[in-house]
């Protein structure tokens, strides 16, 4: 009889030993691969939360580090002062900056490039060490990496601009004497009268609202002209810079074609010497209020002179102090900032000049409350190819024309005092954000303890 069998008269009988043995094998066969693979899937789950966490955290450092240039990043990477790179209550170890890594292969200071380290940086209830890499060097001159003058002293740090020598800056003042002048003029007084113009329309009118009434241009324009005979210390000729700002009021009256009154051009600055700019490489400034409401808002620079020329063209808005009635709202000044397009020349002793024997540092492309609407495209001479910037060429806007448009964000120093030698300058670099296991930076932040790196610039 079978084992079988034997079951069919006993109803209560078990599996016997040996069937026990093998369901237990066969199970065993089943249930161990699979169990293996949940715990390999567990670990890799964890590792990536852990990666996803490292991630995380190396962004929120990059995002942080893109609000402050390398001198804020210094003193907040010095122990004991307010840290804002990013949430300081995350922070459960030190901050530091790594000037032992700031060296070369011979141990020498290196110049533009400075590492910052994060210890025991909680993280989603994850801990991880970081370090940060800033390096500017590539965007010096003579840099085989970038090549271009971002970081020059003369491009990058306005605390190197001398107030009274080699720039004009347009004072409300003259703004002021300029508007009470047009509404004095007797042929422009004699047109509102005679369109019965209402005086408190006069009185409340300002650079704001002036095109209720008339059609303005105004024309700024930049002599540089070299002496003959005069020379500096260095033995160069002296060059000196005058400079004229000149309006123009029209009044095109009722109907618009009937013009009543022309003022013809109205000065208040003429060929007034603002300084003695002489050198090899000379620096002009020119810092100006926007015509918003000009039919033609030019600048004009004349470089009669041998010098390569560090140009800065820089709009400031009315002080909500002095003129009140002046100054736009943030809605108001985007909508004029998209339509505003300046007349720029810069011309040298016969015609405009080389692009490689100048260079030009402005805010006018971008907006003053800090939305980019403006391109190179609104800084144009006569033919509208001086200032192309290279993804805008076409078959009429050749490359030899073509010039880099150096951006005014990021400078926060007060104008007027020059920097000292210990002073950073630096605006723009490349940035490498390291996440580590925790512990790391106690062993030099070892290559095979580094979680993720991530890569990117400071543009201004």
């Amino acid at each position: 009889m079978t084992a079988a069998d034997r079951r069919k008269l006993n109803k209560d009988a078990g599996f016997s030993l040996l069937e026990l043995l093998i369901a237990v094998v066969i199970l065993a066969i089943i249930v161990i691969p699979m169990l293996n693979l949940f715990l390999a899937s567990n670990r890799l789950n964890i590792k990536s939360r852990q990666t996803l966490r490292a991630t995380t955290l190396a962004q929120d450092i990059m995002e942080g580090l893109k609000a402050y240039d390398i001198e804020e990043l210094k003193t907040q990477f010095t122990p004991g002062n307010e840290f804002y790179v990013i949430d300081d209550n995350l922070i459960k170890g030190a901050i530091a900056e790594e000037t032992g890594m700031e060296v070369d292969e011979s141990g020498n200071p290196t110049p533009g490039i400075y590492y910052f380290s994060l210890r025991d940086v909680s993280m989603q209830g994850s801990k991880f060490d970081a370090l940060v890499k800033v390096d500017a060097r590539g965007y010096m001159e003579g840099s085989a990496v970038h090549d271009n003058l971002f970081n020059n002293s003369t491009m990058a740090d306005a605390r190197s601009i001398d107030k009274n020598n080699g720039t004009f800056v347009e004072t409300e003042k003259i703004r002021r004497a300029i508007l009470k002048g047009a509404l004095e003029d007797a042929d422009i007084k004699a047109a509102l009268d005679a369109d019965n113009v209402a005086q408190e329309i006069r009185d409340g009118l300002t650079f704001k609202t002036l095109d209720q009434v008339f059609n303005v241009s105004r024309t700024i324009k930049v002599n540089l002209k070299q002496s003959d005979t005069e020379k500096d210390e260095e033995g160069n000729f002296k060059i000196y810079m005058y400079v004229t700002d000149e309006y123009e009021f029209t009044y095109p009256g009722n109907p618009p074609v009937a013009i009543y009154g022309d003022m013809g051009s109205l000065v208040w600055v003429q060929d007034e010497l603002y300084g003695d700019v002489s050198g090899e490489e000379i620096n002009v400034n020119i810092i100006y209020y926007p015509l918003y409401v000009a039919i033609e808002d030019k600048i004009e620079i004349n470089n009669n002179s041998d010098a390569k020329l560090n140009l800065l063209i820089a709009k400031q808005v009315p002080s909500a102090d002095k003129n009140p009635d002046e100054v736009l709202t943030d809605a108001q000044l985007m909508a004029k900032e998209m339509g505003y397009a300046p007349w720029v020349r810069i011309n040298g002793k016969s015609g405009p000049m080389d692009v490689s024997k100048f260079t030009l540092k402005t805010n006018l492309g971008t907006n003053l409350v800090g939305k980019s609407y403006l391109t190179g495209e609104h800084l144009w001479d006569e033919t509208k190819n001086i200032f192309n910037t290279p993804d805008q060429f076409t078959d009429t806007k050749p490359a030899i024309n073509t010039v880099q448009l150096y951006s005014l964000d990021g400078v926060r120093n007060p104008m007027g005092a020059a920097p000292a030698d210990t002073d950073i300058t630096e605006l723009i670099y490349d940035v490498e954000v390291s996440v580590y296991k925790e512990g790391a930076a106690g062993r030099d932040f070892p290559d095979d303890e580094r979680m993720i790196v991530i890569e990117g610039s400071k543009n201004n």
